[in-house]
């Protein structure tokens, strides 16, 4: 087997991290830059595209993620389908039950909440999972 088969398998996380940090801090900037945008925007289509603008890094995140998949062998695939399914039900469920907890009269959040929401899940349950399978 050739050093170029490898290479995808053996720098598939790191890659991951790199991609995965960049569209990261894009999400934050643009998130954060949102109401701004919205507010400068001179015309009502600006303003629609100022407001769908976070869109874009989290698809970017999408394909980071489907990425490192496809560069990941067989097992490891299996095991982080497992740690992405856990963290999506954490998740979700976080997410859900903050929004009875606003019902109760907790403040309500932005969506612009969910995604970061599920990201720290999936970390989280990506590092118990790790040291769990030790």
């Amino acid at each position: 087997m050739s050093p170029t088969a490898i290479a995808p398998v053996k720098y598939a996380g790191r890659n991951y991290i790199i991609e995965m940090a960049i569209v990261s801090l894009a999400y934050a900037g643009v998130a954060g830059l949102r109401h701004w945008l919205i507010a400068q925007a001179p015309n009502h289509a600006l303003a629609i595209a100022a407001s769908v603008l976070p869109a874009v890094p989290i698809w970017a995140m999408f394909w980071v993620v489907w990425r490192y998949y496809r560069r990941i062998d067989e097992f490891e695939q299996r095991r982080f389908l497992e740690t992405l399914a856990i963290s999506f039900g954490v998740g979700s469920s976080l997410i859900c039950t903050y929004s009875f907890l606003a019902d109760a009269g907790l403040p309500e959040l932005a969506i612009t909440w969910a995604w970061p929401t599920l990201a720290v899940s999936w970390a989280l349950t990506t590092g118990i999972m790790h040291f769990a399978r030790r």
